[in-house]
């Protein structure tokens, strides 16, 4: 692999870390300018140097796979996924299984705007997706990053899939509800494989109860939607 596919690399990673290079130069203890302008392909490293710097991003710069002994938690801006696309095409292996993550609706009433969660496993790989909250585009609304807004689905990403198989992956699954204080790990990173597995093989197919929410979040009744399963179109109020 030359230089510029480990810089491609490296800046996918850096993008999903939410950090800047400064950040991670420091950690290195490189220049941060020698870094980024490597980075844009202006400067050279030499095959140690990338070597650190894949290794401190979570790669072995041997095989280039991404360390399958963590939890991975990487910050997705949905308007641009390009760099979450292009890791998952990387590293992933097919099919990928995608569940959501919100707080328990028992739990304190602080956590209601909680981080938009999403847990995604392909093969070896556990990967906690965080939602950035703000806007990456000026033409981003503020409601759609209002907490609790369905915000990614496994469609994004190629051939993936919700954990419930029965769900489409161009519709929204219903969420596993966690206890606040275990999400918050999730958010860190301070969270098992076993326990990543936990969470994300709970996930079950929908529920009455998921469609009786679904249905009040879009204005109809229960009955609106019985007949709508039934085929029946709801009345247009006037």
């Amino acid at each position: 692999m030359i230089s510029s596919d480990f810089s491609a690399l490296a800046r996918t990673l850096i993008d999903l870390s939410d950090r800047p290079v400064l950040y991670w130069a420091s950690v290195c203890g490189f220049h941060p300018s020698n870094v980024s302008n490597w980075l844009r392909g202006r400067e050279t490293l030499s095959e140690s140097n990338i070597a650190r710097l894949l290794s401190v991003l979570s790669v072995d710069p041997d095989t280039l796979k991404l360390d399958p002994s963590r939890v991975h938690v990487w910050v997705v801006a949905i308007h641009e996924p390009e760099s979450l696309i292009e890791a998952a095409k990387t590293f992933f292996e097919s099919p990928s299984e995608m569940v959501l993550v919100r707080p328990d609706p028992e739990g304190p009433v602080s956590l209601v705007q909680a981080p938009q969660v999403a847990l995604l496993r392909s093969g070896l790989l556990r990967i906690v997706l965080l939602r950035k909250l703000f806007p990456t585009k000026m033409s981003e609304s503020p409601l759609s990053q209002k907490a609790g807004t369905p915000w990614i689905r496994p469609s994004f990403l190629p051939d993936a899939r919700w954990k419930a198989k029965e769900i489409p992956p161009s519709e929204d699954a219903p969420p596993i509800h966690v206890p606040g204080p275990f999400l918050f790990d999730l958010v860190m990173g301070n969270i098992s494989l076993e326990q990543f597995d936990v969470i994300l093989d709970k996930a079950t197919p929908w529920e009455w109860k998921d469609v009786e929410t679904l249905a009040k979040s879009s204005g109809l009744t229960a009955k609106e939607v019985a007949d709508l399963i039934k085929g029946i179109k709801p009345r247009k109020t006037r």
